[in-house]
């Protein structure tokens, strides 16, 4: 394991658009369809400029949702890369650092801080 990383087991894989981005898994609490979320969902694609349509919506127990295209689950212990010094303060401090897939790096994004960086009511603010 390199210096500063560390290992997570359970990965939820997520599509934005062509982008990648990952959650623990033991973040989610719910996976939910657009139809059925009675909630407002930021899209994982707004951070990639892209559109405001999900196919899936993630939901945190304390509430806060991303909405992504597509995902998949790895149950394999992956390390986590941590993320630069100057990458701190990106999608509102949510990225915690990277994990390798298949070899291809994956943000792995706090569920909970970047649904609240992702909110319609964040967006609207700024």
């Amino acid at each position: 394991m390199a210096p500063g990383s560390r290992s997570v087991t359970g990965m939820l894989l997520c599509r934005a658009g062509t982008n990648r981005v990952a959650f623990a898994a033991h973040e989610v609490a719910t996976i939910e369809s657009p139809s059925t979320f009675g909630g407002r969902a930021g899209c994982a694609n707004q951070a990639f400029d892209g559109g405001v349509g999900s196919e899936r919506i993630l939901v945190a127990a304390t509430g806060e949702a991303v909405g992504v295209d597509a995902l998949e689950i790895d149950s394999e212990p992956l390390t986590v890369f941590p993320a630069p010094a100057l990458l701190g303060r990106v999608a509102g401090g949510s990225l915690r650092g990277f994990v390798q897939v298949r070899g291809a790096l994956w943000p792995m994004m706090s569920l909970v801080d970047f649904g609240r960086f992702l909110a319609p009511s964040t967006q609207e603010a700024a």
